[in-house]
């Protein structure tokens, strides 16, 4: 296949169109994956979520109590009945 000089030698930045190659440099160049905003916002985000106490007590199993198995049980089956009844 013969290959044309023109579109081996294109390269970043170049434009074969005429309305492209019209273009200045800058407006062809490649976008940020993320504006510089967004990037600024994610991190104030990640910062206030260091700073934020939002963790619960760790579970203490000394304190769960019957009413929390028979609650878990009965939610265990309801849900297994239901995948039954879908299967079915």
């Amino acid at each position: 296949m013969n290959r044309s000089p023109a579109l081996a030698s294109a390269a970043y930045g170049t434009a074969r169109h005429p309305f492209r190659a019209s273009l200045p440099l800058h407006v062809l160049r490649e976008l940020p994956k993320l504006e510089p905003e967004v990037v600024a916002a994610m991190r104030r985000a990640e910062d206030k979520l260091r700073e934020a106490d939002i963790r619960s007590e760790p579970v203490n199993l000394k304190r769960i109590t019957m009413q929390d198995l028979r609650d878990f049980l009965i939610a265990y089956c309801a849900c297994f009945l239901a995948v039954m009844a879908f299967i079915a």
